[in-house]
């Protein structure tokens, strides 16, 4: 299942937090089991790194 979630961070860790928090506001009111969401779900994430220049 895609959840059409956007977030960014300044960093790694933050984009995580950032990503759990979103995640959590969008299941918020929802049920997972009618979802067939299991309540230990995983999260695959695909990320556009930038380089940083000197």
């Amino acid at each position: 299942m895609d959840f059409p979630i956007v977030t960014q961070g300044r960093t790694l860790d933050e984009t995580v937090e950032n990503i759990k928090k979103a995640i959590e506001l969008h299941l918020e009111c929802e049920d997972l089991e009618k979802l067939g969401i299991s309540p230990n779900f995983a999260v695959l994430i695909s990320m556009k790194l930038e380089y940083a220049k000197a």
